[in-house]
């Protein structure tokens, strides 16, 4: 093996990484895995297509998510080298998905040649599907399909295959650059071009803008940029809590929903009265629902909930979050990764959610989904299929301070808009928070660290995308592909998989 082949797969990984926000160069995804294709070996020694692909994905998953390390040691209660080591363990797990795409193309490569290439995306996607549904629940966080997100005309596709298309899209013209140079054959690197150019080309809808006879909704959002270490208790929570107060009334405009963000404070609907009358006399006052962030409880276990308030000022809806935050909201394997229950100790246990809770808002419906929710595609598409006609995101992305992470929440709650056509109205305790049209346009937004309002206008929609009908059928399908082929190359090669020279 060419010594350089490991760097060379981390060349790919780190190309990806700057394609996605931020730094969001998104012209680089088109390349971003050609230097990976360059040194595939479909005869090569099968430790060695592996080692090549841990060295892309360390490297992918490494610069995606390095803001983990920074998270657990400063709110979750970690010295900074266990903060590292947690981090190392999490990189060292799913880099193995990036291994086992490569191997998967050395067996096609194995068994025909460079047009192999010509199952590179319908491989990365099924690898993506796992990721998206084994470990720790799935973490789709920053799929490669996210770095097309700013082509919006492409962008639409993600209606009817979710983002699982976008990510075969960008696979495929890495994988024809790719090919032509590999067979000195122009065509397809002029195919992949074409495609580029394509996208480039495609208009980019918007949604008009809406009006009071169309079904609209006039939003609030209060930005709360609370800081994660508040000290809470006394004379500064309820100084604090006026000051918001303060804030949420103002602003132009007769609201109909004021959205409250996730926040790290301890507030409680049912077992705390003050924030409770607090809540209540805010919605009277507007008179408008408010749907607010809070802790509630399932037994003696802690939910993280959303409740919305009616004009009334009384709660009628809960939604308790269902996919909670490993490591952040509970411990997986707690006998085994016992150090990591300081983690729990300094932002909670929860009990997921059992329930897709559609709320009501005057004659329509709305979905309230839960910090990180929103990065799963699966999940958001049950809330529209039980009748959502806008959906809420309230989020405390403080964990994440000014790292990328808050851009790259922000990216794949844009894409969740487009793939269920609806309005998506993010709040974000500090920042960024966001009314998105369903073509994934940010119609308005907020800075990052700053305690504001965002006053603005989504509109209801109850058509149902494919994607909402039918789900991942496209990645499943995509799945079905690369396993099929795979176990015609493994046939035909009569099982010899684990054996192969060095060239």
């Amino acid at each position: 093996m060419i010594p350089t082949r490991p760097a060379i797969g981390a060349l790919s990984g780190v190309l990806l990484v700057v394609a996605l926000p931020k730094p969001d160069l998104y012209f680089v995804g088109w390349l971003a895995l050609v230097p990976l294709f360059l040194v595939l070996d479909g005869h090569g020694n099968w430790k060695q297509t592996f080692l090549v692909g841990y060295a892309a994905g360390v490297a992918f998953f490494g610069g995606t998510c390095y803001w983990i390390v920074s998270t657990m040691y400063t709110y979750g209660g970690l010295s900074l080298p266990l903060a590292v080591a947690v981090f190392g363990l999490f990189v060292a797990v799913f880099a193995v998905h990036t291994s086992l795409f490569l191997l998967l193309m050395r067996r096609y490569l194995g068994r025909w040649g460079d047009r192999g290439l010509w199952l590179a995306a319908p491989s990365w996607v099924a690898v993506e599907l796992v990721q998206a549904h084994t470990i720790f629940g799935g973490f789709p966080w920053m799929l490669a399909g996210y770095a097309l997100a700013p082509f919006g005309g492409l962008l639409q596709m993600a209606a009817w295959t979710g983002v699982y298309g976008l990510s075969f899209v960008l696979v495929s013209v890495n994988a024809l650059f790719a090919l032509g140079i590999r067979t000195r054959d122009w065509r397809p690197g002029a195919a992949g071009l074409a495609v580029v150019v394509l996208a480039v080309l495609l208009p980019s809808p918007a949604d008009p803008a809406p009006g009071e006879e169309d079904g609209s909704l006039r939003v609030r959002i209060v930005q709360t940029n609370i800081p994660i270490d508040y000290p809470w208790g006394g004379i500064e929570e309820e100084q604090l809590l006026d000051e918001l107060s303060v804030l949420a009334l103002g602003g132009g405009g007769n609201p109909e929903l004021v959205v409250w963000p996730e926040t790290p404070g301890p507030f409680l609907l049912s077992r705390d009265a003050p924030f409770a009358v607090r809540m209540s006399a805010l919605a009277r006052r507007l008179d408008a629902h408010v749907l607010v962030g809070y802790i509630d409880f399932r037994g003696e276990m802690p939910t993280n909930s959303a409740g919305l308030v009616s004009p009334a000022g009384e709660q009628v809806s809960r939604y308790d979050k269902i996919h909670l935050v490993p490591f952040g909201e509970y411990v997986p394997f707690g006998d085994v990764l016992f150090f990591a229950e300081s983690l729990v100790r300094n932002v909670g246990d929860f009990a997921p959610g059992t329930e897709h809770t559609i709320s009501t808002v005057g004659e329509h419906r709305i979905a309230a989904t839960i910090c990180y929710e929103d990065v799963f595609p699966a999940l958001m598409r049950q809330f529209t299929r039980r009748g959502a006609e806008a959906i809420v995101n309230i989020t405390n992305d403080g964990w994440f301070g000014s790292t990328s992470a808050p851009y790259q929440h922000l990216r794949m709650a844009e894409v969740r808009a487009v793939e269920n056509r609806r309005y998506v109205i993010r709040a974000a305790n500090t920042g960024i928070s966001a009314i998105i049209d369903p073509y994934g346009n940010v119609v308005s937004g907020t800075r990052l660290g700053e305690r504001t309002l965002l006053d603005g206008v989504a509109r209801y929609r109850s058509d149902l995308t494919p994607y909402v009908r039918f789900g991942d059928i496209f990645a499943f399908a995509a799945a079905f592909v690369a396993v099929a082929f795979l176990l015609v190359a493994w046939r035909s090669a009569g099982g010899d998989s684990m054996k192969g020279s060095v060239r």
